[in-house]
C-alpha cells in the first residue's frame, strides 16, 4: 500500500505547479492587455504647399507656307494674320510674342503665349481660355483654320496631316516656357513605323518656336500620326495640314493633340456638310476629296477591335454604326458612309488603347476645305469658351450620362441662354465672335466648329490641368 505521506507530497507538489502555471498564464495576458507604455517617435514632417504656377496658354500663330522666298525652299513664311479671342475670371491676361520660326514679325504673325497668374491659396485654375481664326488665302495655300489656344505639354498625340501627292504638313512646336526643350517625333503611318534620324533631339529654345516639315521625316505618307514627347520645357504642338491640286489650293487646318491612348474616345461635333457635291467629285475621280473617315492608331502589340458610333445631334438624322480590327503598329482610316449632312458625335470604343481623329470635306461654290476634329476630356462644371472674329462658330456638347444637363451660356456683357443637352445624346448653339461663360457643363465634353461656302474648321476644347497639390516632405 502507497505510502500516504508520499502521496500528499506529490500532490501539494502538483498542486503547486498549477498554481504557479495559472499565475504566469495570467501574467502573461496582463501583459498583452494592459495597455504597454508607447515610446515610438514619429517621423517628422512638414507640409509644403507649392506656389501656384501661372497658367499658360500658346496659340500656334499664322498658317505658314514654305519656300515662299524662292532663296530658302525651308523657310517657313506667314499668309496673313489670324485673329485671336481670349479671356479669364482672373487676373488680366500677358501676352507674350513667341519668337518665330520663320519670317515672320511680330504680333498676330507669330506664335502667342498667353499668360494668367493663379491667386496663392487658389485650389482651381483660373477660367482662362484663347482661341485663334483665320480664312488663309494665297495662290498656293487656302482655307479656313482655328486652333484652341492651349496648355503645355511634355506629351501629344497628332492624328492628321499627309505627305502624299499635293499634301503638305508641318508639326509646329511651341515652347512658352524659360528652358529649352527636346523633342523627340515618333511617326507612324498606315505602313507601319517611320524610322527617321532627324525626328529626334529637336532642340525648341525657350521662348521659340520650331517647325518641322513631316516630309522630310515620313515622305508619302497618306495617314501619318505623330507622337510628340519633350525634355527640358514644355511645348505645345500643332499640325498644320494643307493641300494643293495642280495649281489650285484645296485646304487647309490646323490641328491639336487629340486624346491620350485610352480604350474610348468621344470625338464632338463632327460637321458634314455638302456631302452630296462630296459624292459626285468622287465620282469623277478628283483628287483629295474623301468621304467622312475616322483615322485610328493602335500604339501597343495588339491588334484592336473596334467599334465605331455615329449619333447625330438634335436635328440630325440618326447615324450608324461600324465595326473593324486595326493592326497594332498601323494607322488605319475607317470611311463613314451612309451618314447625312448634319453634326454627329464620334464615339470609338476598342478591345485596347488607341487615338483617334475625324475629318470631314466640304465642298462649295468656289472653294474646297477640310477639317480634323479631335477627341476631347471631361470639361468643368464652369468653363470659358473664345470664339474670335470670323466665320460663324457653334458650340457643340455631348452628354454619356442617362440624365438630361441643361448648360447656361452666357456672352461677355450679355443675356444669358439655356441649353439642353439630352441623356446619351448632344446638342449645339450658334456663337457669334465673343467669350462665353458656360455653366453646369461637368462631365460633358465639348467642341467649336466654324463653317461657310465651301469653308470648314474646328477645335476641341480641353479642361485645364489641375494645379499641384499640398506634399508631406519627411526629414531622413
Amino acid at each position: 500500500m502507497a505510502d500516504k505521506r508520499g502521496i500528499a507530497r506529490i500532490g501539494a507538489r502538483a498542486l503547486g505547479g498549477l498554481i504557479g502555471a495559472g499565475v504566469a498564464v495570467v501574467a502573461i495576458a496582463g501583459a498583452t492587455l494592459l495597455p504597454l507604455p508607447d515610446f515610438a517617435i514619429g517621423a517628422p514632417a512638414a507640409t509644403v504647399r507649392p506656389v501656384p504656377a501661372d497658367q499658360q496658354r500658346v496659340c500656334p500663330g499664322p498658317v505658314l507656307a514654305l519656300a515662299a522666298d524662292s532663296g530658302s525652299a525651308t523657310q517657313a513664311s506667314p499668309i496673313g494674320e489670324a485673329t485671336t479671342s481670349y479671356g479669364t475670371d482672373g487676373p488680366d491676361v500677358q501676352v507674350t510674342d513667341l519668337k518665330p520660326d520663320s519670317d515672320g514679325g511680330h504680333g498676330s504673325e507669330t506664335p502667342q503665349a498667353l499668360t494668367v497668374s493663379t491667386p496663392h491659396g487658389s485650389r482651381t485654375p483660373p477660367l482662362f481660355a484663347g482661341a485663334q481664326l483665320q480664312n488663309a488665302a494665297s495662290d498656293d495655300l487656302a482655307g479656313l483654320t482655328s486652333a484652341a489656344c492651349a496648355e503645355p505639354a511634355a506629351d501629344t498625340w497628332l492624328v492628321a496631316g499627309a505627305t502624299s501627292l499635293g499634301q503638305t504638313s508641318l508639326v509646329l512646336l511651341a515652347n512658352p516656357t524659360s528652358v529649352d526643350a527636346t523633342v523627340s517625333l515618333s511617326i507612324y503611318t498606315e505602313t507601319g513605323t517611320v524610322s527617321a534620324p532627324g525626328a529626334t533631339g529637336i532642340v525648341v529654345p525657350a521662348g521659340g518656336q520650331k517647325v518641322v516639315p513631316l516630309a522630310g521625316l515620313a515622305p508619302a505618307a497618306a495617314a501619318p500620326v505623330v507622337h510628340v514627347q519633350t525634355t527640358g520645357g514644355e511645348v505645345v504642338a500643332t499640325m498644320q495640314q494643307s493641300f494643293e491640286q495642280g495649281i489650285q489650293p484645296q485646304g487647309a487646318e490646323l490641328t491639336g493633340g487629340t486624346g491620350a491612348p485610352s480604350r474610348q474616345q468621344v470625338i464632338p461635333g463632327m460637321t458634314i456638310a455638302g456631302l452630296a457635291k462630296v459624292t459626285a467629285a468622287q465620282s469623277g475621280e478628283s483628287v483629295g476629296v474623301e468621304f467622312p473617315a475616322v483615322r485610328i492608331f493602335v500604339p501597343g502589340d495588339k491588334d484592336a477591335e473596334v467599334t465605331i458610333g455615329a449619333v447625330g445631334e438634335e436635328a440630325t438624322a440618326a447615324g450608324t454604326s461600324y465595326a473593324q480590327t486595326v493592326k497594332s503598329g498601323n494607322v488605319a482610316e475607317i470611311p463613314l458612309e451612309n451618314l447625312k449632312d448634319g453634326s454627329y458625335t464620334v464615339t470609338v470604343n476598342s478591345s485596347v488603347p488607341v487615338v483617334a481623329a475625324a475629318r470631314t470635306t466640304s465642298i462649295g461654290t468656289k472653294t474646297r476645305d477640310f477639317a480634323w476634329f479631335v477627341s476631347s476630356e471631361p470639361l468643368r462644371d464652369t468653363f470659358l469658351a473664345a470664339i474670335p472674329s470670323g466665320a460663324g462658330g457653334t458650340l457643340h456638347l455631348t452628354n454619356a450620362s442617362e440624365k438630361d444637363q441643361k448648360v447656361t451660356v452666357t456672352p461677355d456683357g450679355g443675356k444669358p441662354t439655356d441649353l439642353v443637352v439630352p441623356a446619351e445624346g448632344a446638342a449645339n448653339i450658334g456663337l457669334s465672335a465673343n467669350r462665353y461663360t458656360v455653366t453646369n457643363a461637368d462631365g460633358l465634353r465639348g467642341g467649336v466648329t466654324f463653317a461657310g461656302d465651301g469653308l470648314t474648321s474646328a477645335f476641341a476644347l480641353a479642361p485645364p490641368g489641375p494645379l499641384a497639390a499640398p506634399i508631406d516632405v519627411y526629414a531622413h
